[in-house]
């Protein structure tokens, strides 16, 4: 039976290892969508004393160039990393960190 698992493991990871660019991405947009709020408090606590236009300006640079960046870099960086995980482990490992972001989520009432 467990023969079997890891059979059945390996051939659905097989299918899923050329998404897994895919996957990376998906996961590091739901991260900045869940810590978004908390990115942007953070950046409005140091900005708070200073002028509306830099402020303004400021918070367009960071929603239009610094998520970009971030989700750009991070997300080849995500790649890598699950490309080092073993075949049979890799849809699974996948999974749980998506319900582990939405666990998250739940308890600080995102969703």
């Amino acid at each position: 039976m467990s023969s079997f698992i890891i059979a059945t493991l390996t051939d659905v990871g097989q299918w899923f290892r050329p998404y897994q660019y895919q996957a990376a991405l998906a996961l590091i947009a739901t991260a900045l969508v869940i810590f978004g709020n908390e990115i942007n408090g953070a950046i409005k606590k140091l900005l708070v004393k200073q002028h509306f236009i830099i402020r303004t300006l400021v918070f367009v640079l960071v929603c239009a160039f610094g998520y970009g960046l971030l989700t750009v870099w991070l997300t080849s960086v995500l790649a890598q990393q699950l490309a080092k995980i073993p075949t049979p482990y890799l849809l699974p490992s996948v999974t749980v960190i998506f319900f582990v972001l939405g666990m998250y989520a739940q308890k600080q009432r995102h969703i």
